[in-house]
Parts: C-alpha cells; sequence; structure tokens
C-alpha cells in the first residue's frame, strides 16, 4: 500500500504538482495553442477572444463547486479526494468527445464550447485539489508546495501547448486531444491510488472510515453562505480582491493579443508561438521552484508586489519596444520575462490567498478567490476584444502596464496581521456546539 498525502511529505508534494499538472494540460491546449492555431488559420481577433474568453469562463464559476464541495462529500474517502477523482474523470471523458467531433480550425463555436465543457470540469478539480491541499499542507509548508504546485501547472500546460502547437499541424484536432486526454488519465490513476489519510476508503466498495473529525461535520448551505460573506468582507480580503482583478485583466489581455500580433501582423507561425511561450513558461516555472522556501520565510506579500511591480515593467519595456517589434529576439526576451513575472505573482498570491482563508470554511473561500481570478482573466480577455479596433500597436501594453502597477500598490496596503486577528476573533465567536471535537466514525 502506498504511504498517505498526510503521512509522507514527498509523497504530497509530488502528488500536489502533478494534480496541478493535469490542470494544465488542457490549459495547453485550449489557452496556449489553439488560439494561435485558430488565429494562425485565419479566425477574426473578435473570435479567437470569444474563444479565449468562454473556454476560460467555467474558471470563473469555481465559485459554485466549492459549497457543493463542502455540503456534499463521501467523507470515508476523504475531504475532498472524490470530487478530485469525479472531475479528472469527466475531463477525460470531455476531451475525448472534443476528439471525436471532427471539428476542424473554421468551426470555431463548437469548439469554442467543446473548450468550455473540458474546463468546467478542469475547474472542478482544481477546486477539490486546492481544498485537498488546504486541508493536508501545514501552514509551514505551503510557499514550497505552491511553488511545486505552480511548476507542475506549467509544465503540464508548457509542455501539452509545445505538444499541441505542434499537434494541430502536423496530426490534427482529434490525435492532439487524445494525447491530452492519456496524460490526464495517468495522473487520474494516481489520484485512485492514493489516500488522504490512512485507514480511509480507497474506493467506495473498499474497506475504510472516516480519519479525520472536520470530514464528519456537514455545514448547511446557508451557513456556509453567511460565514463566506463575512470573511470575504474583511478590508483585507476585499483589498486583496481588487488585486486580483488587476492581475488576471492585465493577463486576460496578454494571452489574447499577443498571439494575435504575433501570427496575423508579425508573421510568426502557431506553433512557433507556442514553443516559445510554452519554453519560456517552463524555464520560469522552474526557477519559481527556487522561490518557495523565501516565500515560507519572509512572506507571500512582499513577492507579490514585486512580481505585480516586475510584470508591469516587463509589460511596459514591450510598449517601449515598438520599434524593434519585427525582431524574433526582442518578443522572445519579452515572452521569458513576462512569465518569469507571472510565475512570481503566481506563486506568492496562492500561498498568501491560502493564508486569507477562515479554516471552517477554507475550501470555499479559496475557490472563491480562484474563481474571481479566473473570470477577471475572461473579462480582461473579452474587453481586449471589444477595444482592439480602436487601439494603437503597444497600447494594449500600456494598458497591462497600467494595470499591474495599480495592484501592486494595492498590495502594499494588505494588514496581514490584523486580517488573522479578526479571523481568531470570528473562529472565538463561533457556538460551543460547532467547536467541539468529534471522533472519528465508520461510514
Amino acid at each position: 500500500m502506498l504511504p498517505s498525502l498526510s503521512s509522507s511529505r514527498r509523497i504530497r508534494l509530488f502528488a500536489f504538482t502533478a494534480y496541478y499538472a493535469a490542470q494544465g494540460f488542457p490549459i495547453g491546449l485550449l489557452t496556449v495553442a489553439m488560439p494561435a492555431w485558430l488565429a494562425a488559420s485565419g479566425a477574426a481577433a473578435g473570435d479567437v477572444a470569444n474563444f479565449v474568453a468562454i473556454t476560460t469562463l467555467p474558471w470563473g464559476f469555481k465559485l459554485l463547486a466549492g459549497p457543493i464541495m463542502d455540503r456534499f462529500k463521501f467523507p470515508a474517502m476523504g475531504g475532498r479526494r472524490p470530487w478530485v477523482i469525479l472531475a479528472q474523470t469527466g475531463l477525460v471523458l470531455t476531451l475525448v468527445a472534443m476528439a471525436l467531433s471532427n471539428a476542424t480550425a473554421s468551426d470555431v463555436a463548437l469548439l469554442t464550447w467543446a473548450g468550455f465543457a473540458v474546463n468546467s470540469f478542469a475547474a472542478i478539480q482544481d477546486v477539490a485539489v486546492d481544498g485537498m491541499a488546504i486541508e493536508v499542507l501545514p501552514e509551514d509548508e505551503r510557499g514550497r508546495a505552491n511553488a511545486l504546485m505552480g511548476f507542475g501547472q506549467v509544465a503540464g500546460y508548457a509542455g501539452s501547448g509545445a505538444l499541441c502547437g505542434w499537434g494541430l499541424i502536423a496530426l490534427g484536432l482529434a490525435p492532439t486531444v487524445l494525447m491530452v486526454a492519456m496524460g490526464v488519465g495517468v495522473i487520474l490513476a494516481l489520484v485512485i491510488a492514493l489516500r488522504e489519510r490512512a485507514g480511509e476508503k480507497l474506493l467506495p466498495w473498499s474497506s475504510g472510515s472516516i480519519q479525520h473529525a472536520e470530514h464528519a461535520r456537514l455545514l448547511g448551505m446557508g451557513d456556509i453562505a453567511r460565514k463566506l460573506l463575512h470573511v470575504l468582507l474583511l478590508p483585507t480580503s476585499v483589498l486583496m480582491i481588487i488585486v486580483i482583478l488587476c492581475w488576471r485583466f492585465a493577463d486576460g489581455i496578454f494571452i489574447t493579443a499577443i498571439p494575435v500580433l504575433l501570427t496575423q501582423e508579425l508573421g510568426w507561425s502557431s506553433t512557433e508561438y507556442s514553443n516559445w511561450y510554452a519554453n519560456s513558461s517552463f524555464v520560469a516555472a522552474a526557477l519559481g521552484v527556487l522561490l518557495g522556501p523565501w516565500i515560507d520565510r519572509h512572506g507571500a506579500r512582499t513577492y507579490l508586489a514585486l512580481g505585480l511591480l516586475g510584470t508591469a515593467l516587463a509589460y511596459l519595456a514591450l510598449a517601449l519596444g515598438t520599434p524593434l517589434w519585427s525582431s524574433k529576439p526582442f518578443w522572445i526576451a519579452g515572452l521569458f520575462a513576462v512569465n518569469l513575472m507571472v510565475q512570481v505573482v503566481f506563486v506568492s498570491a496562492i500561498a498568501l490567498h491560502m493564508n486569507l482563508c477562515w479554516s471552517k470554511i477554507a475550501a470555499t473561500q479559496f475557490a472563491v478567490y480562484m474563481a474571481w481570478a479566473n473570470l477577471s482573466r475572461s473579462i480582461g480577455a473579452k474587453g481586449y476584444g471589444e477595444v482592439a479596433p480602436f487601439l494603437e500597436p503597444g497600447q494594449e501594453c500600456l494598458l497591462m502596464a497600467a494595470v499591474s502597477l495599480l495592484g501592486a500598490l494595492l498590495v502594499c496596503l494588505a494588514n496581514l496581521s490584523n486580517h488573522a486577528k479578526r479571523l481568531q476573533r470570528l473562529q472565538d465567536a463561533q457556538p460551543a456546539e460547532e467547536l467541539a471535537g468529534d471522533v472519528p466514525a465508520k461510514f
């Protein structure tokens, strides 16, 4: 029998890295490879923007999944593991259905809604994995774990983006999507093999029982909603919601504008863009792994502010470098700079938002933050599609720089120690019966 996630640090760090890689596989297909493929096939900028906005929209609905997962559980198999298994199974099946659809690059509407279905299950998987991480990871391990999880996701979408960028041209849509489905299926087997805690059921018909008292407590939807509203309206939480909007709004513009610009205006092939984007993302993620211990030691707020500032400067350099836009080395350097700074922001933001969560509703609260992050990216992509015809070359980069700089300034106003005190007061105010311990129950 393999060790459980809670009993082995190496196993849980490896497992969460792999689980995040599974999220990255469809991201590489739908966010990196397919927008460039569609653009290179002649799709209009507005159609590409709609594809990105709609296919990423399910990531904005993650706030609906969190309360459902907190309300409906099969605790004998763990707090979140049953949902991870369910979501990844759905992810494999929707990818197979997309491969069997016989769609081509001209079927933009069909591909858009197929991508929407794929990302719906990817988003549910993300919520479940995040909830599992909050429960299983010790607080002093979260910076390092999030760096590895970020690496896993980027390695997943970088590898998938590069492979799919090549596959869409060389093999066609169906074989390319089936390769992604096979990759997710391998990691699904790992999820099935690893329990959260020793003594839990491996599968519904296996022997085992509830091993964590909190899993036996089921909050009502009304109670979850009241607690969630209370904690989301705390000052630091509201401030960070605005910071998330700034960060991901700029990101939504970038992933929509840049592939169209490079393939349609500057003559890059879709494969060339996918490869360089994937390579720069992978290098950034590898360097981001080194950041984890520093975040655990010095705090996430500082690195989040520096990351947003660095992102703003990278976008500004692209805007001021319009005379060099015909130079491929300039854009390659730009992709590396942007993705490095984005990785710093990603790792530090995830760690910081985990620490903002109230333990009683941590999975739901974190799902709301991450749902808002992805909805903000969709808003950025859609907004760019509306204003793109009115922008001069370089102005999209100036817009991204301004929004990122605003986010960096707002992070400096966050008071995390006061937020922690407010969370403790909320916890202390809970009725005694809610705080009473339970014993592990049979299930």
